[in-house]
């Protein structure tokens, strides 16, 4: 068969452009050409070596549309990678769950295909066709790529007989947590699940929709963006044997806990090991130091999951951990699921000043704690492992075992007490009286006001109330640190200061700053926003001294807003302690994630019973909650049930703060 295609490379067809303006070529200009012209027979050549093995997939009753950038129907191809009828696809294929998957050759032959297994951290979909479509294997290269060569993503748009294709260069390998290579070809739907190869044909991986982590709320969201990803062939070639045995193929978790958000800070210190999983069913402990992972050094937890991001559930590694100046050699067993966290709460409040110890500030009234512990207490270890923050304090109380007793050790009155408590779950927390501790002077706060808030690289319309003058970090006059309220309003809710001003009396009184921020445009919120209230809340804490675990993202709507709230907290963990919106909101479109332990995520969905004298009341139990909170509970997220008004929301942030 003999293949026409159509380079859509810019730089390429620029460099043809080049070429036919030189009308009086020098002997430069002639190499030049010469050089070009040996390229575009080089792509040609490597292109028609593998376009024969590209058919198209087209997708018969998918269930509902896509989210994100690529509508469910988008085009998207798959390559023959045996004499088997075996094909690689993208997970494109199966999004929506379509009840037919057709093949079909660019001369409209059809044939059904059944998923035989899914690589569910690549991507990738292996399929099996019903009948022999007569179309060659791909031959996958075993040797690694090189960044920095050219190479050349091809893919084929539903009912064409030239193969779509994409120069650029291989930008780099081991990307998105040591699983992909990276190339800025721009690609399209039509090029998922087709190969990127090099100038000699050779195919160094097959191109799925993914981003960066984090990067997008879809994974199709950098489509044709000029970054797109590939695994490499070694990669499906290892793990191919299983999948056509019609095994899945999952990412390896070890269950190990980070001491902070940021994976980029040079220590490898185990903050915490989460229950029931494979890290603890070895001899690790809190505290422990990763040296190397399979005699791999690491220094930091980026580069521990970059290490453990190409594993798969199943796999063994080994852990070099330094315990004091002891080292010692451990071997895990990855898993493919962790039991989803169950967050904890002891009943204190805790803080760290200086080089101080982390002391107990205040117990929470009938709570775990309240029997045990005291204000003052300076805590040592729990269950022997130092704790030297309230973050490591914090993490390891998030994930503690209910079912076990946890040994805590501290220092009181010049003593050593050891005291054995038991952590209840947060939803079962009974919110009736705060801490001294966190309980707020808003007398002490003096004037607060409401101003509208630019920052010069936002167009956001932003809306601000918060104290006048702002008391400084730690003063102790004013009480704990303030929290923070960051109001995303509906396109329609075109008055901010409308919006605000429900809050302002309550706010005041809770010590709670707020500002309410609307969509760019008058219409809509865009994908592009997402990032902007993470930023805000940054630019606020410059000026104000907010407490981190106050800090909660509202939808102040129904519509958009809301959905908007819901995916900057879970797309962009880390800044928001807290989330609440409205149970009659559409979800986006997004990747959910696990809550993670190290910065969760707690939830308030408005659903208040309404009393006798007409007042929104105590929580019920009896309203049916929509089906995505169901969802995030599955995934770790605690949905607490409550009033909508102000009051009632700004009571429970402040239970955010107690640990």
């Amino acid at each position: 068969m003999t293949n026409r295609f159509r380079v859509t490379s810019a730089a390429a067809l620029g460099l043809a452009i080049a070429v036919t303006l030189v009308l009086a070529p020098t002997a430069e200009a002639s190499a030049e050409e010469s050089l070009l012209t040996l390229r575009t027979r080089a792509i040609r050549a490597a292109v028609s070596a593998v376009a024969d093995s590209i058919v198209t997939v087209e997708r018969v009753g998918v269930a509902e549309p896509g989210g994100g950038e690529v509508a469910a129907d988008a085009p998207t191809v798959a390559v023959a990678i045996d004499d088997q009828r075996h094909f690689i696809a993208s997970s494109l294929v199966i999004r929506g769950e379509p009840g037919t998957i057709l093949l079909v050759t660019p001369e409209g032959r059809r044939v059904v295909a059944s998923v035989v297994a899914q690589d569910h951290g690549r991507q990738t979909v292996l399929l099996r066709a019903e009948e022999d479509l007569a179309v060659p294997p791909l031959r996958l290269a075993e040797t690694p790529a090189r960044v920095g060569q050219t190479v050349i993503a091809v893919g084929r748009h539903i009912g064409g007989l030239t193969p779509a294709v994409s120069t650029g260069i291989l930008s780099a390998t081991a990307r998105n947590w040591g699983i992909a290579l990276q190339t800025d070809a721009r690609v399209s739907s039509a090029f998922y699940g087709g190969p990127l190869i090099d100038l000699q044909g050779r195919v160094l991986g097959i191109v799925v929709p993914m981003v960066p982590d984090g990067g997008a709320e879809d994974d199709t969201g950098w489509y044709d963006s000029g970054i797109a990803f590939a695994i490499p062939s070694e990669a499906i070639l290892r793990r191919l044997p299983a999948m056509i045995e019609g095994d899945d193929v999952r990412p390896g978790l070890a269950g190990l806990v980070a001491p902070g958000n940021d994976p980029y800070v040079e220590t490898t210190e185990i903050a915490a090991i989460r229950p029931r999983s494979p890290a603890a069913r070895t001899e690790l402990q809190p505290g422990d130091e990763i040296v190397a992972i399979d005699e791999v050094a690491v220094r930091s937890h980026r580069e521990i999951k970059q290490q453990l991001g190409d594993r798969d559930a199943g796999d063994s590694i080994r852990l070099t951990v330094r315990r004091g100046d002891e080292s010692l050699d451990v071997n895990v067993k990855l898993t493919d699921s962790i039991p989803p966290l169950v967050l904890q709460h002891l009943g204190i409040t805790a803080a760290r000043r200086g080089k101080d110890p982390v002391v107990i500030t205040g117990i929470v009234p009938g709570s775990p704690a309240a029997d045990s512990l005291r204000t003052g207490d300076r805590i040592v270890s729990i269950d022997q492992a130092a704790v030297d923050s309230v973050g490591s304090l914090r993490s390891r109380i998030n994930i503690a075992d209910p079912s076990e007793p946890l040994a805590i050790a501290v220092e009181r009155d010049g003593q050593d007490v050891t005291v054995m408590i038991e952590t209840i779950a947060v939803t079962a927390v009974q919110r009736n009286e705060l801490p001294e501790s966190l309980q707020i002077d808003s007398e002490a706060l003096g004037d607060w006001s409401v101003e509208e808030y630019d920052l010069p690289d936002i167009s956001n319309p932003a809306v601000l109330f918060a104290p006048s003058e702002p008391p400084a970090a730690g003063d102790s006059d004013a009480g704990p640190g303030l929290g923070l309220v960051v109001l995303l309003a509906d396109p329609s809710a075109a008055d901010l200061n409308k919006l605000i001003g429900d809050w302002t009396d309550a706010a005041r009184a809770a010590g709670v700053v707020v500002c309410a921020i609307g969509p760019a445009a008058e219409d809509r919120w865009t994908p592009e926003e997402i990032d902007v209230p993470r930023r805000v809340a940054a630019a606020i804490r410059q000026n104000h001294p907010i407490d981190p675990a106050r800090q909660v993202i509202i939808g102040a709507g129904k519509g958009p807003g809301g959905a908007m709230a819901l995916a900057a907290a879970i797309l962009r963990p880390g800044t928001f302690s807290g989330l609440s919106v409205s149970a009659e909101i559409r979800p986006p479109a997004i990747r959910l994630r696990e809550n993670d332990p190290t910065t969760p995520l707690q939830i308030w969905l408005p659903g208040a019973a309404v009393g006798a004298d007409g007042r929104e009341g105590a929580e019920r139990s009896d309203a049916e909650a929509p089906a995505w909170a169901g969802t995030l509970e599955r995934l770790g997220y605690p949905v607490h049930r409550g009033g909508g008004d102000p009051a009632s929301v700004l009571a429970w942030i402040a239970w955010l703060a107690t640990i």
